[in-house]
C-alpha cells in the first residue's frame, strides 16, 4: 500500500483538504477504481467509503475524474480515427454503432407469434468418419 495520505480534517470530521479532492480526481482520470484510488492514497477502502458517504465532494471528485479520463481517451481515439488509423476507425465504429458494425450478426429465432420453439421430432444420424 502507498504511504498514507495525511488528511486535513476539520472539527466536524469533514475533509478540509482541497488537494485531496484533486488527487482523487487525477487518479480516477487515469482509470483507477475506487478501491485502487484508496490504496494509492494509503487508505483502506472502508475508510475511503466512509468519507465518501459523508462528503459529496469526494463522490463528485471521483466521477469528474472518471469522466475527464474517458473524454481524454475518447478524443485521442477519435483524432486517430480521423487521421486514417484503420484500427481506431474500426474500434470506434464497432463501439459507437454496433448495430451496423458488429462482427457477429445476432439472429433471434422464435416459434409462432414470437413464442418458444416447439420441437416435435428429433432424428439421430450416425456418421462413420471412415465411410466415403
Amino acid at each position: 500500500m502507498a504511504r498514507p495520505y495525511l488528511l486535513d480534517i476539520d472539527q466536524d470530521g469533514n475533509i478540509s483538504d482541497d488537494h485531496f479532492f484533486h488527487k482523487v480526481e487525477s487518479l480516477a482520470a487515469q482509470g483507477l477504481t475506487k478501491e485502487q484510488v484508496a490504496r494509492a492514497l494509503g487508505m483502506h477502502y472502508d475508510t475511503y467509503n466512509e468519507y465518501q458517504k459523508r462528503d459529496q465532494r469526494l463522490v463528485d471528485a471521483y466521477l469528474d475524474g472518471k469522466a475527464k479520463g474517458i473524454a481524454t481517451v475518447t478524443n485521442a481515439l477519435f483524432q486517430k480515427a480521423k487521421a486514417g488509423d484503420n484500427t481506431a476507425m474500426i474500434f470506434f465504429l464497432k463501439n459507437r454503432d454496433p448495430e451496423n458494425w458488429e462482427d457477429v450478426q445476432k439472429r433471434h429465432i422464435a416459434g409462432a407469434e414470437g413464442g418458444a420453439l416447439q420441437i416435435t421430432e428429433v432424428q439421430h444420424t450416425i456418421i462413420d468418419p471412415l465411410d466415403d
